[in-house]
């Protein structure tokens, strides 16, 4: 029976995913980042830009993992990475509520430590495939940055926007204060849902093929080292946000409003312990 040897090439090529190697995947997700900061560029194109970013990711990812579980082979590890949240401005709980809603959306899951009302920084504890852990510390420096650019320019917008001459200078600071903590925890809840509709589709598209048992495998693997992880957690308070805030970040990511003055909103992080 006649056989043909593999070239090195022809190695070389089955060791890549169909679509694009890495680099590429990288080099794209990179000029979608660069293109998101652009002066002219909205916050909400600024987080369809990160949503696309997560998205191509996702697919090299779910592409590499289907590839190697066709030849057989071990599915890429799942790790843990610690991410510390600066509590700057008492801002913190609001920074690591932004952390928690991008990394549960990537498909991670995650805990806090540490996440009280203080300056001190505090922890956001990320447990996932490599690829999803790769994703995160791909987008959430960079949604962060973002959020708090734009959280900047809305708060004194904001104020200039209300009557507070019947108020103290300290009723005004809470007010400020509360408006941008708001800002940032719906920002990050507005970038969450923008990714996690990317993966919601994908997971439609490949419903019916073999890149659907990647998702629950990699799910249920996820859940399994986190239980064992953190065998004990409890919720996190929900905190007191203002509704103009919290609207106003989320629309920089999806359109939202609400009527209410003042509404009680639960992030659902969970402390770990």
């Amino acid at each position: 029976m006649a056989t043909t040897r593999k070239t090195a090439k022809d190695k070389t090529a089955e060791a890549k995913p169909a679509t694009a190697d890495k680099a590429a995947i990288k080099r794209k997700v990179a000029a979608l980042l660069a293109q998101a900061e652009d002066k002219g560029v909205t916050p909400e194109e600024a987080q369809a830009f990160a949503a696309k970013a997560a998205e191509l990711l996702a697919r090299y990812s779910l592409d590499a993992a289907t590839l190697r579980a066709e030849k057989g082979q071990k599915p890429e590890p799942v790790s843990t990475y610690t991410f510390t949240v600066s509590g700057q401005g008492c801002h913190g709980k609001a920074r690591t509520s932004l952390h928690w809603f991008v990394a549960e959306a990537v498909g991670c899951m995650a805990v806090t430590k540490g996440d009280d009302m203080t300056t001190n920084d505090r922890l956001v504890i990320a447990i996932g495939t490599a690829s999803m852990i790769d994703t995160l510390k791909t987008l959430l420096p960079w949604i962060m940055a973002q959020a708090e650019n734009s959280a900047r320019l809305a708060t004194p917008l904001h104020m200039s926007q209300m009557d507070t001459s019947h108020l103290t200078t300290a009723n005004r600071n809470i007010i400020r204060r509360d408006y941008f903590r708001s800002y940032l925890k719906g920002y990050g809840q507005g970038a969450a849902e923008k990714i996690r509709a990317t993966r919601t589709d994908l997971a439609e598209e490949v419903k019916n093929s073999p890149k659907a048992l990647v998702l629950v495998r990699d799910a249920d693997r996820i859940s399994a080292e986190f239980a064992r992880r953190f065998p004990k957690t409890v919720k996190g308070r929900g905190s007191k946000t203002t509704a103009a805030g919290h609207a106003a970040g989320v629309r920089a990511g999806r359109a939202a409003d609400t009527n209410q003055g003042k509404v009680n909103t639960t992030d659902r992080k969970r402390v770990g312990k």
